[in-house]
């Protein structure tokens, strides 16, 4: 079994602040799946993947993760963290309609859960919050329930 320490993760999300997808993707096995708010059905491998980090860098060039608190038990982790960023660049919605940007920017709170496989790459991603906030705040949405 693989386990995160505290540091690692955090690394982790250093990797993940630094918007650079190939290093992102050096972390999740090739099968792997990931699971945001905003995000009905998971995605799944590294190609699914690279697109949707893609898209977000590019609406959200400023988009950064803080975490506030980690736990890790066996070969899982759950992180509480915060995600932020400003609307400055095109954001394609799943259904491929582009919105265009805001530059507004937006704070969520989030809780994500990570699971490894057996050589320590991220095997599931899956964040918990409230993607109706996130519009609100940009401006597209004209409540947040």
């Amino acid at each position: 079994m693989t386990q995160l320490t505290e540091p690692q993760v955090r690394e982790m999300i250093t990797v993940v602040n630094s918007r650079n997808v190939d290093k992102v993707l050096e972390q999740y096995a090739d099968d792997a799946s990931f699971q945001v708010p905003g995000i009905e059905t998971p995605l799944k491998g590294k190609d699914a993947i690279r697109q949707f980090l893609s898209g977000s860098y590019t609406a959200f060039p400023d988009w950064t993760i803080d975490a506030r608190r980690v736990f890790v038990n066996g070969n899982e982790t759950v992180v509480v963290n915060t995600v932020r960023g400003t609307h400055t660049g095109p954001l394609v919605e799943k259904d491929g309609k582009t919105i265009p940007a805001t530059h507004k920017k937006f704070v969520s709170e989030q809780m994500t859960h990570l699971i490894l496989n057996e050589k320590g790459k991220v095997q599931s991603l899956r964040a918990y919050g409230n993607p109706t906030e996130m519009y609100y705040q940009l401006g597209l949405s004209t409540s947040p329930k």
